[in-house]
C-alpha cells in the first residue's frame, strides 16, 4: 500500500514537471448510484472524480476497461492521502475496491492504468460508485431505502430478471411512469459488478400515452416527465441476472405503471419465472403483475400466469376464475416513438401477496401449453403515505 502511494506521489511530481502531459487538473463529480465515463491516453494517465461521503458509508467502486486499457483504482481521503486501491486489472477487465468511510468529507476516486507512468495501456473506462450499506428500515413501516446521487429513495418494488430470460439479440426495454405524486427513480444493477445505474426523470417520454385498467388515459407532458423513466438495456446476455428497483424520492406517495419488454415464451410448454420483492411500505397495498402478449410476427402467445407455488394461476385477467385481478383489456401504453402495447381480454395477471416481504415468484407460460411468442410485463403498484 505504501509503495503504491509513493509511486502515485512520484507520478504527480513527474506529471507536473513534464511539459505537454495533460493529467486532469480538476476533479469531476460523481455520487453514489452513478457511473461516469473516461478515456486514458499516454498524455492523460489518470482522471480524478470527487464525491461527498459520510462516516460509516460502506462503498464499492468498480472500473470496467475497454479499448486495451488495464484498469486500476485509487481512493484519496479529504487530505489527498491514498487510503485504498484495487488490485491491478488485466487488459479490458473490470476491477473493484471497497472501503468504509471513517469521517465525513469529500473524497476522490483516481481512475488510472496499471503501471501508472510506467504503464503502456490506453483506452476507455466506466467508473461506478455504489453505497453498499445494508438496507435501513424506516421508523414506521420498516421502509427500505436506497440512495441515488444525494437523494434518498423509498423502494417500492424489486424485479429480478435472471439470465435464463434473455432472448438472444433482443434488448430489454424498461418504462416506468409515476402517477399521483410518485417520484419515479429506478436503480439497475446486475451480476456484472460494474452495472450501477440510477436515474429520476426522462426527457424522451413526452407524448407517451398510458392507460391504467378502467381509468382515463394520461398523456405525458413536460411536467409529468420528471416522474418517468425509460431505458434500453443492450446485450443483456452479458449482464447475468438484472435487478431493477423502482422507488419514489423522499417516499412520496402515489402509483406507478412499469412495462418491461424483450421477453418471450420461445416454445409451447416453456415457462419463465420472474422474481419480485415488494418494499415494506408498498407491501401494504396491491401490486398487480400482468403478462401481455406483444403484437409481433409469428407471435401467438395466449399468456398464463401463476404466483408460485400455491396459486392456481390465471389465464384471462378479470374472468374465468381471475375475477380478483382487474382486466387489462384496453390498458397499457403507446409511446411517442409509435411502439404500442395495449392489453386485451386474453392477457393474464396476478396480485402479489400483501405484507409479504419475501421474494415472490411469478410463473409465466401459455394457456394449455400450446402457444408461444413475445410478451411484456406490465406492473401496477402503489406506495402508500408514511404514517
Amino acid at each position: 500500500m505504501m509503495k503504491w502511494r509513493s509511486v502515485f506521489v512520484l507520478l504527480l511530481v513527474l506529471l507536473a514537471a513534464v511539459q505537454g502531459v495533460n493529467a486532469q487538473s480538476s476533479a469531476g463529480d460523481i455520487a453514489y448510484g452513478l457511473s461516469v465515463n473516461g478515456t486514458l491516453t499516454n498524455d492523460v494517465l489518470f482522471q480524478l472524480w470527487r464525491f461527498e461521503a459520510h462516516a460509516g458509508d460502506n462503498l464499492r467502486v468498480g472500473m470496467q476497461a475497454s479499448g486495451g486499457l488495464a484498469p486500476l483504482i485509487g481512493i484519496l481521503d479529504s487530505g489527498g492521502d491514498l487510503v485504498a486501491a484495487s488490485p491491478d486489472g488485466a487488459v479490458d477487465a473490470g476491477v473493484t475496491v471497497t472501503y468504509t468511510i471513517p469521517a465525513d468529507g469529500v473524497y476522490t476516486l483516481v481512475a488510472t492504468r496499471v503501471g501508472r507512468d510506467q504503464g503502456t495501456t490506453t483506452g476507455s473506462y466506466v467508473l461506478s460508485l455504489a453505497l453498499v450499506n445494508p438496507p435501513t428500515p424506516g421508523s414506521n413501516a420498516r421502509e427500505v431505502t436506497f440512495r441515488c446521487g444525494t437523494a434518498e429513495i423509498a423502494s417500492a418494488l424489486k424485479i429480478v430478471l435472471d439470465s435464463s430470460l434473455v432472448v438472444e439479440g433482443v434488448n430489454y426495454r424498461i418504462n416506468v411512469y409515476g402517477l399521483d405524486g410518485f417520484q419515479t427513480t429506478v436503480h439497475i444493477t446486475s451480476d456484472l459488478e460494474i452495472t450501477n445505474y440510477c436515474r429520476r426523470g426522462n426527457d424522451h417520454t413526452g407524448g407517451d400515452y398510458i392507460v391504467l385498467p378502467g381509468e382515463t388515459p394520461v398523456i405525458i407532458d413536460e411536467a409529468l416527465q420528471a416522474n418517468t423513466f425509460e431505458l434500453d438495456i443492450e446485450q443483456p446476455e452479458v449482464l447475468g441476472d438484472v435487478n431493477i428497483v423502482i422507488g419514489s424520492e423522499d417516499a412520496a406517495a402515489g402509483r406507478y405503471l412499469a412495462v418491461i419488454t424483450g421477453l418471450s415464451i420461445d416454445a409451447p410448454g416453456e415457462q419463465d419465472f420472474v422474481q419480485f420483492e415488494v418494499g415494506p411500505l408498498a407491501a401494504q397495498a396491491d401490486v398487480l403483475v400482468y403478462a401481455v402478449a406483444v403484437d409481433a410476427a409469428n407471435s401467438r402467445l395466449d399468456p398464463y400466469v401463476r404466483l408460485y407455488p400455491n396459486d392456481t394461476g390465471c389465464d384471462d385477467a378479470g374472468r374465468r376464475g381471475c375475477e380478483d385481478v382487474p382486466s387489462i383489456a384496453g390498458a397499457g401504453l403507446r409511446l411517442a416513438d409509435e411502439f404500442s402495447l395495449m392489453g386485451d381480454r386474453f392477457d393474464a395477471g396476478v396480485r402479489l401477496r400483501r405484507d409479504d416481504l419475501e421474494r415472490q415468484l411469478v410463473e409465466i407460460g401459455s394457456f394449455s401449453g400450446n402457444t408461444s411468442g413475445e410478451y411484456a410485463l406490465v406492473i401496477i403498484g402503489t406506495l402508500p403515505p408514511r404514517t
